[in-house]
């Protein structure tokens, strides 16, 4: 641990990264604001509710608090289509005399996630920036047709060569399966790959178990990385990431696609947040045989676990 702590400070190392030829992105909480974006949702539907419909403070309260806990804890079901299971989810959260409202409420609170979930338009930039000269891929433990639909609503695929979820799989993060399929689909080596994610336990962890040249952590909070540098067990390696990032755009600088404008800023934002930079100890190699292909693959099996790191 002392280690870990003496790199207290992240450094921009261009030669440390100059192998990566493919940069692999998590989904949910890395580039769409999934946990916050479903409170603020349901937030303003709990004030539509009281406004619109009469629901006294607590009824509406009640309400969206008992949909978020149980969509959270079950975002899909394999028995019905998504919008039926989400009707059914909003009819059980609301009080007898208005069970009949739950059609609309759902057709509200649909929408508003949307609007909540959009891509930031300076993540569509360090895509589009990144894609000129990176191979990338988007990785998304979840259900299948839960995850397909952020996808496809929020028009993600058009920034990505190969996107997989795990619904559709035998595995999912961290079982380094997932990502070796990538790397063959794109035809790369796995030390030539990076990986972005928020969760330690399946995208840096699965990162550093494929043997990636390198995984970039994107933490929630700062209790997270508190944790990381003083909780974590020394051997826990695997779960140990390249870098830590403060936020998404800080990553561009690792890879010298930022305008001297950008740098500027980021400089600044790191005199005012230190994050912890360390190297991870995996190196489980796989030769992968290639493809190539324009448009990005939708890599499916018709296994699904039905497991999600989507919340």
């Amino acid at each position: 641990m002392a280690a870990i702590e003496q790199n207290i400070n992240n450094v921009y190392n261009y030669g440390e990264l100059s192998e990566i030829k493919a940069i692999f992105f998590d989904l949910d909480n890395t580039l769409i604001p999934t946990r916050t974006g479903d409170t603020k949702a349901c937030r303003q539907v709990t004030d539509i509710l009281q406004q619109k419909y009469g629901f006294t403070k607590d009824e509406a309260n009640y309400t969206t608090h008992n949909f978020l806990k149980s969509f959270r804890r079950c975002p899909d079901d394999c028995q019905s289509t998504l919008d039926a299971w989400r009707q059914h989810l909003w009819r059980e959260s609301l009080p007898p005399k208005y069970k009949e409202l739950a059609d609309t409420i759902y057709g509200i609170w649909l929408e508003l996630r949307y609007h909540y979930l959009a891509l930031p338009v300076e993540y569509v930039k360090l895509l589009q920036r990144l894609r000129q000269k990176y191979l990338l891929a988007l990785i998304t433990n979840g259900p299948s047709n839960a995850q397909w639909e952020k996808v496809r609503r929020l028009n993600v695929q058009q920034h990505f060569d190969c996107l997989l979820v795990s619904g559709d799989l035998p595995w999912e993060k961290p079982n380094p399966n997932i990502f070796y399929a990538t790397c063959k689909y794109l035809n790369v080596q796995p030390e030539h790959c990076c990986m972005v994610g928020d969760k330690l336990e399946s995208d840096i962890k699965g990162g550093n178990l494929a043997g990636l040249g390198a995984t970039f952590w994107l933490p929630l909070t700062l209790e997270e990385i508190d944790d990381l540098l003083h909780n974590q067990a020394e051997g826990d390696e695997q779960n140990k990431p390249t870098y830590i990032l403060s936020n998404l755009m800080e990553f561009c600088n690792y890879f010298n696609v930022t305008t001297n404008k950008e740098r500027e800023q980021q400089q600044q934002q790191q005199l005012q947040q230190h994050v912890p930079e360390y190297k991870s100890q995996s190196k489980n190699i796989l030769n992968c045989r290639g493809r190539s292909s324009t448009p990005p693959v939708e890599f499916s099996t018709s296994e699904s676990d039905n497991s999600s790191d989507s919340i």
